[in-house]
């Protein structure tokens, strides 16, 4: 009877096992064929001697048996300028990795690219091999590695900036009072995360509508395009004098132009064919400055995206003023007009849009009769509630519109061309489009019955880009 009873219970304790055998997801493993989220992880234009960005695939087992990895490695070694960490294990390579039926490995990549001596971006190419008993296949690792020229030091004697090797800032760039820094066009400038600029001196973009001049993040990607705030942006002092920005595009900072001047110091600063947007604050904050902007788009900022305040003069012909923001609840309007020591700047718009998704994206702190000394409006388009606004008066306005849907080409992709149905066609004065015959783009204006109120400048056969 005990003999049975002994015969029984290990009859139990094998069924147990397997049993426990069956419902082991990794029990058995077979070699077979990994399957990939991707078959080529792409990086974006990587600098030299700076990590990438990480990026990651997955390796899954799409089979209906466990599967054992033997071998998982980089096939450019130790040599190799990519990185690798799999399953959180930092390494050019692993091995005996078993991955269960409908399960998946993923495994994170970086790269860091060394100096070539190129201006232009150069290819770096290799990959991550897999090994399944006689099953081998690869991910293909791609980037393009770009040397730069790293700015650590100030500017104190005049100098010339190329295009080329972009440059990259780290921490603040100083322009001494002696200095004049040209940016000749087709310049790239990328500053690191907090970074700025600060002019004493003398800043001029020399951009065309080729190559336009571009100061903006050194995050690259181009999922960083549009975030705000990665950088402190230009800050004008009150001694800096002369400048000029030409087809510049500043982007992805706090305040992408920030003029500081004072009583009796005013600095200035001509904008042309400027685009200042993406930006957490301001594109243009000024206080006791002289500003002439023409044919420039200033969009997408946190608060009041042009910002003017004390003494000073402030004109904007052929500019679009338009703002929106997703990352939180919008307050301020797109242009804010303030006083300092009770005293306003003056402000002219002519040709103009001042435009946004409040009902009210201008506000003048002045009462009527100062708002009637220091502003004045021609041929615009502004939104403002004119019964709510108690700065407001008719004759501050002179053909403008104040209400109304402006139909811009793609305003969801930063596009602000009027489309066929806009009302801002052919409603700007003439006057100005014979000094200004080009607009933003440097194309003809006008092209219809009379040139376009903003920037742009609608051509025929204008359409949304296909992505």
């Amino acid at each position: 009877m005990d003999q049975q009873v002994l015969i029984r219970q290990i009859i139990l304790c094998i069924l147990i096992v397997a049993g426990c055998l069956a419902c082991d997801p990794l029990a058995n493993p077979v070699s077979g064929r990994i399957d990939f989220s991707s078959d080529t992880l792409s990086f974006d234009t990587v600098f030299s001697g700076v990590g990438s960005a990480t990026r990651e695939f997955r390796a899954v087992n799409r089979g209906k048996e466990p599967v054992l990895i033997d071998r998982i490695w980089l096939a450019g070694g130790e040599a190799s300028p990519f990185r690798l960490n799999i399953n959180g294990v930092a390494s050019t390579e692993a091995d005996h990795l078993l991955l269960a039926q409908g399960d998946s490995l993923f495994v994170f990549v970086e790269v860091t690219v060394d100096p070539t001596g190129e201006d232009s971006p150069v290819a770096v190419i290799d990959s991550v091999v897999f090994l399944s008993g006689s099953f081998v296949s690869r991910v293909i690792l791609e980037a393009w590695g770009q040397d730069i020229r790293l700015v650590e030091d100030s500017v104190d004697v005049s100098v010339a900036w190329s295009e080329g090797r972009p440059y990259v800032v780290r921490g603040t760039l100083f322009i001494d009072t002696a200095a004049v820094l040209t940016m000749e066009a087709g310049t790239r400038v990328y500053f690191h995360y907090d970074a700025g600029m600060t002019v004493a001196g003398t800043l001029r973009a020399q951009g065309t509508a080729e190559k336009p001049v571009l100061l903006a993040t050194d995050r690259i990607e181009e999922e960083y395009t549009d975030v705000p705030g990665r950088w402190k942006g230009i800050l004008f002092l009150d001694c800096s004098r002369g400048n000029r920005l030409h087809f510049t595009e500043v982007r992805n900072a706090a305040e992408a132009v920030r003029i500081e001047g004072r009583e009796g110091s005013v600095p200035d600063v001509l904008l042309d064919g400027v685009r200042l947007l993406h930006n957490s604050v301001a594109s243009l904050s000024a206080r006791h400055a002289d500003v002439s902007a023409v044919n420039s788009l200033f969009a997408h900022t946190g608060f009041s995206t042009v910002s003017l305040a004390g003494s000073g003069n402030y004109s904007f012909i052929h500019c679009t003023v338009v703002n929106r923001w997703e990352y939180s609840f919008r307050r301020e309007p797109a242009m804010f007009i303030g006083s300092s020591n009770g005293t306003l700047p003056g402000v002219t718009v002519l040709n103009s849009v001042i435009s946004g998704t409040l009902n009210n994206e201008i506000t003048i702190d002045a009462s009527a009769a100062e708002a009637a000394g220091s502003f004045r409006a021609d041929s615009s388009m502004i939104r403002v509630d004119t019964l709510a606004a108690d700065w407001y008066t008719t004759p501050l306005f002179r053909d403008v519109f104040t209400a109304g849907t402006l139909h811009f080409i793609d305003e969801s992709a930063w596009d602000y061309r009027p489309d066929s149905l806009s009302p801002l066609l052919d409603n700007a004065g003439r006057e100005e489009s014979v000094t200004w015959p080009y607009d933003i783009r440097q194309k003809p204006r006008p092209t219809g019955d009379g040139p376009d109120i903003g920037a742009f400048e609608r051509q025929p056969g204008e359409k949304k880009k296909e992505k």
